[in-house]
């Protein structure tokens, strides 16, 4: 049962009879720094200024950008919450399960649930000062299927044209930058991945690239293929890649590729396609 609840632009903010103050995205919403601080203070204020546990519901589909994602990082950890608990389905959102495991001891848990009642479940576990001891983080069920080798081909000639796989379209520009952009509502799961890195690899053959990943059209990804992106893609095929991203999933991806996973070369997420280019020229060193 919600006591109070007050909307934002970018959110319905709430407190239940437990005490439990709920944030609920709203669809298609753009949050920002701003967006997400507005958000907090309407929260601290409803649990009487004191630590709260929280409860997101991250389900609707919405944006962030650069600023919102530092923000939220920061205060998810913030002393301000005992606990904080994220409703997804998305598997870019899930990983936040896997980041915040490795935050600093003392730091206020965070846990990422399939379900609001797992979710709320957990919170209460807080109530009395005492964490349940069963880890509840999500996890894969299952490990993720290896997609087979590619057939490495050297060519010797220049690259030249372009290539459409079945999730994405591939070329390189005049700088040796291969361009890799995502087809718009392609579902990408271990087959469509396999067959597509592939393709891909017989393209541009065995010479390292600066790449370019375009993940700004919606898309969706299986956990399998999400966990091969990161373990066996991201930092072991190009000499540098930008991601030009515009939701959270992406930028979390890449956040756990680099912290997390510590991949070998560098990576960096845009918003803006110019940047991004400039940032890979001075990589190429």
């Amino acid at each position: 049962m919600k006591l109070k609840e007050i909307k934002t632009d970018t959110c319905l903010v709430s407190k239940d009879a437990d005490g439990i103050i709920h944030k609920t995205v709203r669809p298609n919403a753009h949050l920002d720094d701003k967006a997400i601080k507005e958000s907090d203070e309407i929260g601290f204020k409803l649990a009487g200024g004191k630590k709260a546990l929280i409860l997101y519901d991250a389900r609707p589909n919405f944006t962030l950008n650069n600023k919102g994602m530092e923000y939220l990082h920061k205060h998810l950890l913030s002393k301000t919450r005992i606990a904080s608990a994220i409703v997804s389905d998305k598997p870019g959102i899930r990983l936040l399960g896997h980041y915040f495991d490795n935050s600093p001891a003392g730091s206020p848990p965070v846990k990422v649930f399939h379900g609001m009642r797992e979710a709320k479940a957990w919170l209460l576990s807080f109530k009395n000062g005492k964490a349940i001891e069963k880890k509840l983080s999500v996890v894969l069920k299952h490990k993720p299927a290896k997609a087979k080798k590619a057939v490495k081909i050297k060519h010797t000639e220049p690259v030249h044209g372009s290539l459409t796989t079945c999730i994405a379209r591939v070329e390189v520009d005049n700088n040796n930058v291969a361009h890799k952009r995502i087809l718009a509502d392609a579902h990408v799961d271990m087959p469509s991945l396999a067959k597509s890195f592939k393709e891909t690899s017989r393209f541009l053959g065995e010479e390292k690239r600066l790449m370019l990943y375009d993940l700004r059209p919606h898309f969706t990804i299986t956990d399998d293929a999400l966990e091969y992106v990161v373990d066996e893609i991201m930092g072991q095929h190009g000499i540098a890649t930008a991601v030009l991203a515009k939701t959270i999933g992406v930028y979390l991806m890449a956040d756990y590729a680099v912290k997390i996973k510590k991949i070998k070369s560098p990576l960096k997420v845009f918003t803006d396609e110019v940047e991004a280019l400039k940032w890979l020229a001075k990589q190429k060193n």
